[in-house]
């Protein structure tokens, strides 16, 4: 058989099917990954300061400082905590000193029992204790005992705060010294993040007169420290001279009001695939455009994770209201769903001028139509109808454990 013909499948030469002979768009494109933590974080200098304060203590034998961060999604919150922590680990190896960092993300590991263990398997990995069928104060004795053995302080960060069963956990990790569980030169400190700005008022305020805790919130990031940091990491990411000037602005210009930089990675690394598998010579400005345009309703959709409390109750109204009479509605129909589902969930309503507010915000997004049309005597009204995908915004909205219920 002829080799060269047996290495042909539909005009495809079989040892370069994945293209590696041609040009090299990518040189290292796990630095365009959310989980990639950069040896220097742009435009979040006093941030990490403000963190590294809290923990400063723990290298001199003190009790660290308790703290809340909040802020929008995609400010830079987790990746903060993350890049000190690492941080820290570094410095304790090298000094000897006995602190554990205990990450936790909630929306994976909720239950104050799973908790408890994971906490334990940093500290006391050989420690044996069963994963179910215990009684919770068995499982503190034996987080407690393990601190104690071991001379442990530990720093235990709640990703995602908000997602936790039980707020109690809280309560019983910050008084643990205050209750003699744990040897007076043993402390443990708790940092929460969330993007949930009203989270502390949302929870029992015993719980959160118990942390003494420090409130910090993180502000958006600029345009221009959004293209340093797509510029940091294209350097890294992608081959010499293989990305236009216009990419990287153009990217961060996609990234929204909310300027986020995990977004306007994603657009630049989706551009360079598919300036990959077409086999540009260089990601280009329409790369970028094709980018937006794939992943555009996408990211609408997940953009809308972010939104206050009441407009996604408006939004949801919308939605219901729009599938259950299968026609145009009006703003006096969604204003009263609305309102109801604010006694559902036990906030107090906005007036009908925000309400109003809130729909042309939503229009103005291209997430509904609502031109005004006159009724004649009647006066003129807006005739809703939703534009996008429903389906989708309504899971998004109902990912919001505020809203699971309605």
């Amino acid at each position: 058989m002829n080799t060269v013909a047996s290495n042909k499948i539909s005009g495809i030469i079989m040892n370069d099917i994945f293209g590696i002979n041609g040009i090299r768009i990518f040189r290292n494109r796990s630095v365009l990954s959310p989980q990639y933590l950069p040896e220097q974080l742009v435009g979040r200098e006093e941030q990490v300061k403000d963190v590294v304060s809290l923990i400063r203590p723990v290298l001199h034998h003190g009790e660290p400082i308790n703290a809340l961060i909040s802020g929008n999604k995609g400010t830079g919150k987790t990746t903060v905590v993350r890049f000190v922590l690492k941080q820290l680990t570094g410095t304790i190896e090298k000094e000897g000193i006995n602190v554990v960092p205990v990450f936790i993300n909630c929306r994976k590991i909720s239950t104050t029992s799973k908790i408890i263990l994971e906490i334990l398997n940093r500290v006391s990995p050989e420690t044996e204790i069963p994963k179910t069928g215990l009684s919770m104060g068995k499982y503190y004795r034996a987080l407690w005992k393990a601190l104690n053995e071991k001379r442990t302080t530990i720093i235990v960060v709640f990703d995602e705060i908000e997602a936790l069963k039980n707020h109690s956990i809280l309560y019983d990790l910050s008084h643990a010294g205050e209750n003699m569980s744990i040897e007076d030169d043993i402390f443990v400190g708790i940092i929460g993040i969330t993007d949930d700005m009203f989270f502390s008022g949302r929870i029992d305020q015993n719980i959160v007169s118990s942390l003494q805790h420090r409130n910090i919130v993180y502000p958006p990031y600029s345009r221009v420290q959004i293209e340093q940091i797509l510029n940091s990491r294209s350097s890294i990411a992608f081959e010499e001279d293989i990305l236009d000037k216009e990419v990287v602005p153009l990217c961060a210009e996609l990234s929204g009001e909310e300027h986020d930089p995990g977004k306007a990675l994603r657009f630049l690394e989706r551009a360079g695939d598919i300036a990959d598998t077409s086999n540009a010579e260089k990601v280009t400005e329409n790369h970028v455009i094709l980018a937006n345009e794939e992943m555009g309703e996408n990211y609408l959709v997940s953009s809308l994770e972010n939104l206050p409390i009441h407009s996604k109750l408006v939004l949801l109204s919308i939605i219901k209201l729009t599938r259950e009479l299968n026609d145009k509605i009006t703003t006096g129909q969604i204003e009263m769903l609305y309102r109801n589902f604010c006694d559902q969930i036990g906030t107090n309503p906005l007036g009908r001028t925000s309400v109003s507010g809130i729909v042309s915000e939503f229009d103005m997004k291209g997430i509904i139509s609502a031109p005004v049309r006159s009724m004649g005597r009647y006066g003129k009204t807006r005739l809703i109808s939703m534009r996008k995908n429903p389906h989708k915004i309504e899971n998004m909205l109902y990912s919001d454990y505020r809203l699971k219920e309605l």
